[in-house]
């Protein structure tokens, strides 16, 4: 039996990790999970300014470990006592990986496999830093390769593993995929084994205290993606699995299994499921019987991701009948020339629109993603960008524009350097990404266009502060606008939730319990006693 320990870098998802470690538990191995730090902790006002920076440590643009997060790290590490170590992490996290893996190596004379999207796509740089590398999706791989570790087999000629032993390096093709999603154990998300480490501190959890996910349990039905935008990985995902069927779906019976277990042994009170697919809905048949399975067996509310392209009323209607709360449906540009050129996005205001209204009609509420903080945009572009988030019918979302960022190998980033805009971007310390230098009309856009789709501003208003020459130079304003119209209209700032609706809906419950019998009983007995 071997000993494996995953770390994951500021990612407490981890989906990947998890079903690793429970493939390698049905073979009798042992798996420890290590959760470094957070996704909330990926903020740049998280990490130490350089004067309280400590000798020892790893500071990045925005993710960072003190040499006492080091120590604890190595303390667990040695307790554990793995023979393999592995380093799940995205991009923002390379730097970090970089940091950690020859401490780890002399501190355990223990061999690293680095793995995840950043990995992926990088594979040739990332093998150079670490013993092994997975390419690809990793549970048949790395079961492949601690089973080989287990019986003394040769390590070197497993697909979708890279091997840099002696100075060579052994580049293995990529493994086929898993076609029948169903023949993967769930996720592990058992309390046992699992440790945080977080804000200088050890706790023994499956999740840090600041994250969503102990309240949302999430869930993927579907692996792929249908779509291949140029700043996403799944374009890439799809070359090197070219000729492998790459869009695949569990069975309802699965998912509901899997959401039965974990609502019954989930440590905490869940309130909601996140359907963690590339893009919901997709398959009318599936989700008919997905929906009355859901609504009687789990019953939670529970949202997830779309496209402007998947809007067809049928499948929202199902997805209503099952208990949908909200989708996010990632537009991220209202430019015809911005998404055909530069995102290989193919749809348009019309089918936006359109899309927006049958999410709304379904009384499902809407949460729309845009990008913004991108050279390639030019003023045409936001202000159709601006167009459009005026005509989508409203009540609707924007929880934040999002920075492009320009990952190493992405195809967006060879539009970049083919648009001649590399100057206007910057590369943070240990990150596999460019992203642009903060300007003050860079800043201007996101506020202006978040301010297009709250009630009370009309288009030639919103046009009249587009050409204001103060407000561009000092968006703060608009940024202090911005601030107040979500503390007033959402509530706690949550663009899912309504600040009328949400009291709307508390009224309609008080009413609901006023008038139950309980209720009047309670009022009755009251009034005798007094």
């Amino acid at each position: 039996m071997q000993r494996v320990t995953f770390i994951a870098l500021y990612d407490e998802y981890c989906l990947g990790v998890r079903y690793m470690s429970s493939i390698l538990q049905n073979e009798g191995h042992h798996v420890d999970i290590v959760v470094f730090k957070g996704v909330a902790s990926i903020l740049p006002s998280d990490v130490p300014p350089p004067e309280r920076r400590e000798e020892g440590g790893y500071y990045s643009m925005c993710t960072y470990t003190s040499p006492k997060e080091l120590q604890l790290l190595l303390d667990v590490l040695k307790k554990q006592d793995p023979h393999l170590v592995g380093l799940s992490f995205s991009s923002i996290s390379f730097g970090l990986a970089q940091f950690l893996t020859p401490i780890i190596k002399k501190e355990l004379g223990v061999p690293v496999i680095w793995g995840g999207v950043d990995t992926t796509v990088n594979i040739h740089e990332n093998i150079q830093y670490c013993d092994m590398a997975c390419l690809g999706e990793g549970e048949y791989p790395i079961r492949e390769l601690v089973n080989r570790m287990d019986c003394g087999g040769d390590i070197t000629n497993i697909p979708s593993i890279w091997v840099n032993q002696d100075g060579r390096i052994h580049q293995n093709p990529v493994g086929k995929l898993e076609q029948n999603l169903d023949n993967y154990p769930f996720p592990d998300y058992e309390a046992a084994n699992k440790t945080v480490i977080f804000d200088n501190q050890i706790l023994p959890c499956i999740y840090p205290p600041d994250t969503h996910l102990r309240s949302n349990y999430m869930v993927m039905a579907t692996r792929g993606c249908p779509f291949s935008c140029t700043y996403c990985c799944s374009g890439h995902y799809r070359q090197i699995y070219k000729g492998d069927h790459f869009l695949r779906r569990r069975s309802v019976d699965n998912v509901i299994k899997e959401l039965d277990y974990r609502k019954r042994t989930w440590p905490w009170p869940l309130e909601r499921i996140e359907v963690y697919d590339d893009v919901l809905p997709l398959n009318h048949d599936w989700l008919q019987e997905f929906a009355p399975r859901y609504a009687g067996e789990i019953g939670l509310p529970f949202f997830g991701y779309t496209h402007p392209n998947v809007g067809d009323p049928k499948n929202l209607k199902v997805l209503k009948q099952a208990g949908i709360d909200y989708l996010i449906m990632g537009v991220q540009s209202g430019s015809q020339r911005v998404l055909n050129q530069f995102y290989n996005r193919r749809h348009t205001k019309k089918r936006t629109i359109q899309t927006a209204r049958n999410i709304l009609d379904a009384d499902i509420k809407l949460v729309c993603d845009f990008i913004g903080y991108n050279p390639l945009i030019n003023e045409a572009d936001n202000i159709e960008t601006l167009d459009l988030i005026c005509d989508i019918p409203k009540p609707w979302g924007i929880i934040k524009f999002n920075p492009m960022a320009f990952y190493d190998n992405y195809r967006l980033t060879e539009i970049a350097k083919r648009e001649g805009i590399m100057d206007q971007l910057e590369r943070p310390k240990g990150v596999h990404a460019w992203q642009a230098k903060i300007t003050p009309e860079l800043v201007f856009w996101e506020y202006i266009l978040t301010l297009g789709h709250f009630n009370g501003f009309s288009k030639p208003h919103i046009m009249d502060m587009v050409n204001d020459r103060y407000l561009r130079e000092n968006p703060a304003v608009l940024q202090q606008i911005v601030t107040h119209l979500y503390k007033a209209t959402y509530q706690d700032s949550n663009p899912v939730v309504n600040k009328d609706r949400f009291i709307q809906q508390l009224q309609m419950d008080l009413a609901r319990v006023e008038g139950s019998r309980v209720f009047r009983a309670y009022r009755k007995l009251k009034s005798l006693v007094a």
